[in-house]
């Protein structure tokens, strides 16, 4: 039997109330179509989410990210995984700082690591 390990460099938590909207850019990028997707679990540098659509590895998306207190529009990531479930796909994301002036800004970097506390704190509450 064949144990399959953990590839996660950080932890990733609960989703709660975190709404996802995933945008997939088109042709040139003059389009997109937005659809919201269900978040699985976050992370600061990444996040899963269950998707009616096979995403390729490698292919880049545009997300928009919102709780109670915190919005964060036009993260870019890029798909590490797309797996097939029983009537929809596990999708994989990690995020890409590198992708422009706006990832590289510290109010996007601040904004997820803050929803990050957030939903860690929710997962804390539970606990008690």
């Amino acid at each position: 039997m064949v144990v399959k390990r953990n590839q996660r460099k950080f932890a990733r938590y609960g989703v709660g109330s975190l709404g996802v909207s995933l945008h997939r850019v088109g042709l040139l990028s003059l389009f997109s179509d937005q659809v919201d997707v269900r978040a699985v679990d976050f992370n600061a540098v990444g996040l899963a989410f269950r998707h009616s659509r096979l995403l390729s590895p490698g292919q880049s998306v545009l997300m928009d990210l919102v709780t109670d207190q915190h919005r964060v529009s036009r993260v870019v990531a890029v798909v590490r995984y797309s797996t097939r479930m029983e009537n929809h796909f596990r999708c994989g994301v990690e995020f890409d700082f590198d992708a422009n002036e706006h990832m590289r800004s510290a109010i996007v970097k601040d904004t997820l690591k803050s929803i990050e506390t957030l939903l860690n704190e929710v997962v804390i509450l539970a606990a008690e």
